[in-house]
């Protein structure tokens, strides 16, 4: 999980580990985020699209590389995403996310890897 928003990262922490998945993060930068991917493979991410005024598309290239699927949880819309093609072709569940969606849309993800 990247997202730098402390209270959002606990959020999603909460709810994911509730469904059942192991947790890696949060971890709230691209640099950090690109560290651990050198040692640690997950089966799927959630990412938030921008870390302190930082874009996250490197680390989304990144699991694109690895076959990593990842959503996005992000209140940027698919019109602010259009220069970015790795972030426009991953669903967004929005920041102010349902768990519902969340954890569906999450499970589809992974499920067409």
């Amino acid at each position: 999980m990247v997202e730098d928003e402390y209270l959002i990262a606990l959020e999603l922490d909460t709810e994911l580990r509730a469904a059942g998945y192991r947790v890696i993060g949060p971890i709230a930068d691209v640099d950090a985020a690109l560290e651990l991917l050198k040692d640690d493979r997950p089966d799927g991410a959630v990412l938030d699209v921008n870390l302190a005024g930082e874009w996250v598309t490197p680390v989304a290239e990144a699991l694109k590389a690895m076959a990593v699927p990842f959503i996005l949880a992000s209140g940027y819309v698919a019109a602010d995403l259009q220069a970015e093609p790795v972030l426009r072709e991953a669903a967004n569940v929005g920041k102010s996310w349902r768990s519902e969606d969340l954890l569906k849309t999450l499970r589809s993800t992974l499920d067409r890897k």
